[in-house]
């Protein structure tokens, strides 16, 4: 059972109450229209990020290998990891899930939202956090947000649901409460093999700056929930 990483880790996340948007969605405020304006946060971020730190996290590991800081079966569970968010044999891709949020809405798959300067410093300071770390500090940053987020999904869920959400909707969070949990043990147990080679401060501090980003993303949903305009005026 892995415990020193997961003991630090764990010790990391963020609470409810430093997240902004989460911490007034918990006191009861916004509806419907106001989340559906928060998860263009997450689309933007999605579109913007997902494939540039993939491919930086598959290169890392590929490196590892010709190191021989990894062993083969780890690289291969870790890429099989970093494909799940892709369409598989048992679900869709993430992002059609995320794009199911907004059923009902003119918002589908291929609609890109505007581009907003906040918004894409926060991403690419997600981006240069996994492009400057190594191989242990990157999975670190991964299994500390997949560990970290299963809890979060479900209380999104939750406070979903009590806005008139379906299950279908709400695909995204349903299927993040397992993965996450399978994908973090993944890492865990890595990182924990491999608890010799790594420098806990390193991780600590490029695990803060990952979860400095979550923060960043959270002032931006409650922003972009409290901006009295269209759903539609967020899109290109």
């Amino acid at each position: 059972m892995p415990m020193k990483i997961k003991q630090l880790l764990t010790s990391l996340h963020p609470k409810i109450s430093e997240m902004a948007f989460m911490s007034e969605l918990t006191s009861g405020k916004f509806e419907r229209e106001e989340i559906l304006r928060s998860e263009v946060v997450e689309l933007y971020r999605a579109l913007d990020t997902r494939h540039k730190i993939q491919d930086i996290y598959k290169a890392k590991l590929d490196d590892g290998l010709k190191e021989n800081l990894i062993q083969k079966d780890d690289l291969a569970l870790m890429t099989e990891v970093i494909d799940d968010e892709g369409e598989t044999d048992d679900h869709i891709d993430h992002l059609d899930m995320r794009f199911k949020l907004f059923t009902g809405t003119d918002v589908k798959r291929g609609k890109f939202p505007k581009k907003n300067d906040e918004l894409q410093k926060i991403n690419d300071e997600w981006v240069n956090i996994c492009k400057e770390a190594n191989l242990w500090e990157i999975m670190a940053c991964h299994c500390a947000i997949e560990g970290w987020y299963p809890d979060i999904s479900k209380m999104f869920e939750t406070e979903y649901k009590k806005r008139g959400f379906t299950d279908e909707e709400l695909e995204i969070f349903i299927a993040h409460q397992g993965a996450d949990v399978e994908h973090s043990d993944a890492q865990y147990a890595i990182l924990d093999k491999n608890y010799s080679k790594i420098n806990p401060a390193k991780i600590e501090e490029m695990v803060k700056r990952t979860f400095g980003t979550s923060k960043g993303y959270e002032q931006m949903k409650l922003k972009f929930a409290n901006l009295d305009k269209p759903l539609t005026e967020f899109f290109s």
